[in-house]
């Protein structure tokens, strides 16, 4: 009797912990999986890495197969840690690629805008993945201040629709749905 009471009771925590990981994987947003920063070879230059993770909403996967326009990017900056006033934040670059569907081809198309790299898939977890990777990315050369002054690099990820129509425009300033926005990321300049 204590027995089966046991294995009921592993079951069903094990159930338990399986919904919650099933449904947090499938919660809409941009995640960073991985984040790195190195010193470049010309002084005061960093070099990057990111790899996000999209999750994307089901009405930005309709409006995709329908003809929207997705435009990603990621925006790096320099914020100045103040203890009696609030940060001081200065953008430093952002990399900006879009993602369109063909319905004839049946193909996703991936053009990074600021390299003018073009990349088709076959599937939308393809296109998405190339789109949250950035490798090897060289971050302007950072001011004199930003060394040893308390200053970090900033990095937010954003996903939106491209054009939105008016009625668009309005509904998604008082709607999530239409924008995915990631958590920053800090790293601190030595």
């Amino acid at each position: 009797m204590i027995n089966s009471i046991k294995w009921r009771w592993l079951l069903s925590f094990w159930l338990v912990l399986w919904l919650g990981t099933a449904v947090a994987e499938v919660m809409p947003g941009v995640n960073f999986r991985g984040f790195a920063v190195n010193e470049g070879e010309s002084p005061r230059t960093l070099v990057t890495q990111v790899q996000l993770d999209y999750q994307l909403s089901q009405y930005l996967r309709d409006g995709l197969l329908n003809g929207m326009t997705l435009e990603h990017s990621i925006n790096f900056g320099l914020e100045w840690h103040q203890s009696w006033w609030w940060n001081t934040r200065r953008h430093l670059a952002s990399v900006k690629a879009e993602l369109k569907y063909h319905p004839l081809s049946k193909q996703y198309q991936l053009v990074r805008l600021d390299t003018g790299e073009d990349w088709s898939f076959s599937t939308l977890i393809a296109a998405l993945e190339q789109m949250g990777r950035l490798e090897d990315y060289t971050l302007p050369q950072l001011p004199e201040s930003a060394f040893g002054n308390d200053a970090s690099l900033v990095v937010v990820a954003r996903l939106v629709p491209k054009a939105l129509h008016l009625p668009l425009k309005i509904q998604a300033l008082f709607s999530d749905r239409a924008a995915l926005d990631s958590e920053g990321v800090m790293w601190p300049i030595p």
